[in-house]
């Protein structure tokens, strides 16, 4: 009886732990902000997309959420009618426990442990953002103002690239001290951009097994992989492509014949990639007789549109594309991440320089194609103002 009296004991110790254990989460919310009666929707990240799972009212300036969530999951919080509060999604870890959320200007996750690590990051992170947009606004009414002296500007640009450079360790060491869990995950992706792609593939390899056989992240190691082949000093590759007319034509028609040769990925419906027109029919005209040629690659899809704005603004280089838009074999070949996005390539076919800036590249054609050295002091103050108010 003194057996089976235990082994009852054991049998209910276990039945009390696995209900305990049954990935319940409730959400206590609060806001001084969000208007009485307006919902708050609850959404869940599901792949590379958020969806709706639960929405909850504000009632009395609070709100609640009830639910189930066996393995812990990356969601966002987002008032339905965000003209009126102007808040910005709150990002919270969904997992079984209470969660405490104050949803306001400056809002405040707690009281699950992936919460409390995710709170304390952003807090120090809001700081860094924080001095970032002081450093740009300031910027910004020198630079409209036309006060900005050279002065100001390398002060402002060693501001900023503090700032940046702390931002990018803060999160660097998260993501390491985390990556066992989902909140890690989302956070390297959203903030790759802190990163080189060299820093990206450390910290995958360093990550632990569920962090590197996460799809997304599979996604940016194969990305990354192909950014490896064209590299600085590595070979072209070659591509399979067709002129506006139709007609087949590759890339090894156009490089190895003892030119310079700028690779220009675009579409006629890229604003950037239009603004940047003028730009290299510069270069073509200051190098075009001078051992160098461009070759636009284009990814439009529709061939009309193509042909009218290479007549339009009189693009004098070779064109070529397979109107696949985004589904181009240049996408994946050339690891292409945004456009316009340029490739120089030497006579001999090695690659120089990949998505050099305007600088880079005037620095790079100037001290191989002229013996006048230019400064470009214009063009850098335009490669931190792009920097600055990308972020």
């Amino acid at each position: 009886m003194k057996n089976r009296r235990s082994i009852g004991i054991f049998s209910i110790a276990i039945v009390i732990a696995l209900t305990s254990c049954n990935g319940e989460y409730e959400i206590i919310g609060k806001s001084e902000t969000i208007p009485e009666g307006q919902t708050i929707f609850l959404q869940r990240q599901n792949d590379e997309k958020f969806e709706i799972i639960d929405s909850a009212t504000v009632n009395n300036g609070t709100f609640f959420f009830k639910g189930v969530q066996h393995n812990p999951a990356i969601a966002i919080l987002v008032p339905s009618d965000n003209r009126k509060s102007q808040l910005p999604p709150l990002l919270l870890a969904l997992e079984e426990g209470r969660i405490y959320v104050t949803l306001d200007s400056v809002s405040h996750i707690s009281g699950t442990p992936l919460n409390d690590r995710l709170q304390k990051y952003e807090s120090k992170r809001r700081l860094y953002d924080t001095r970032i947009q002081a450093i740009t606004s300031r910027y910004l009414k020198d630079y409209l103002s036309g006060q900005l002296s050279d002065t100001a500007f390398y002060a402002w640009k060693k501001s900023f690239e503090k700032e940046q450079k702390g931002l990018e360790t803060l999160t660097r060491n998260y993501i390491l001290a985390n990556t066992d869990n989902v909140t890690s995950v989302y956070l390297f992706l959203q903030n790759s951009f802190l990163f080189t792609p060299e820093e990206q593939r450390n910290l995958i390899a360093r990550a632990a097994p569920s962090f590197r056989n996460n799809p997304a992240i599979e996604k940016i190691s194969r990305m990354l992989q192909s950014m490896k082949n064209v590299e600085p000093g590595m070979p072209y590759i070659d591509l399979s492509l067709q002129t506006p007319e139709g007609e087949s034509a590759s890339l090894s028609e156009y490089i190895g014949h003892g030119k310079y040769v700028l690779l220009d990925f675009w579409a006629s419906w890229c604003s950037p990639c239009r603004k940047q027109t003028p730009y290299l029919k510069q270069l073509y005209e200051r190098y075009g007789q001078q051992a160098f040629s461009i070759i636009g690659i284009s990814f439009d899809t529709n061939r009309d549109e193509w042909l009218e704005y290479i007549r339009e603004n009189q693009i004098a280089w070779p064109q070529l594309g397979d109107l696949s838009g985004w589904d181009s074999s240049a996408i994946p070949t050339y690891a292409i991440q945004g456009i316009p996005h340029l490739v120089l390539i030497a006579p001999n076919g090695k690659i120089i320089a990949n998505n050099p800036s305007e600088k880079q590249l005037n620095e790079i054609l100037t001290s191989r194609l002229s013996p006048r050295k230019t400064a470009y002091t214009g063009s850098q103050k335009k490669d931190f103002h792009k920097k600055a108010f990308s972020n």
